[in-house]
């Protein structure tokens, strides 16, 4: 049996923003809509999203996603704002990675039935991470402020 089996999508809404944190991580099925391009012939990508923050109405969290590489494709100066993990750190990681603070990801609280939990980033690394996407060029004052931050 599925949460959404038990819940409409208002309650799984509700649900999700009782029980999301700031620095969780969760391995979700994202599409050009949470901001991800997927590979070509593909139409959606599993990723690992950290949840940064809420927007005030509850219907969406900003956050970003850990990469295994980052994109060798990225002009130079956008691949500083990536921040490296430890998989001995952080055991569910696959291997060492990175935090790509580029641009927030959004992840709406409909879909929270088909996250996977996987663990939290500690307070140290959260604070850097937030700080590297305020620092990013292609971030936006304005969409930092709708998620909080």
């Amino acid at each position: 049996m599925k949460i959404s089996d038990i819940f409409n999508e208002e309650e799984l809404s509700k649900l999700a923003s009782h029980v999301v944190q700031i620095g969780d991580v969760y391995e979700m099925n994202m599409t050009e809509a949470n901001g991800i391009k997927p590979k070509a012939g593909y139409s959606s990508r599993d990723k690992y999203f950290i949840v940064l923050g809420f927007d005030a109405n509850g219907v969406a969290y900003g956050g970003v996603i850990i990469n295994s590489q980052i994109n060798r494709n990225l002009p130079p100066h956008l691949k500083l704002y990536h921040v490296p993990i430890k998989h001995s750190k952080y055991p569910f990681l696959r291997y060492d990675s990175f935090v790509d603070c580029v641009r927030l990801k959004i992840a709406y609280p409909q879909k929270f039935n088909e996250w996977n939990y996987l663990g939290q980033i500690d307070d140290f690394d959260i604070s850097l991470i937030i700080s590297t996407v305020k620092e990013s060029p292609a971030e936006s004052e304005e969409r930092l402020a709708q998620f909080g931050l």
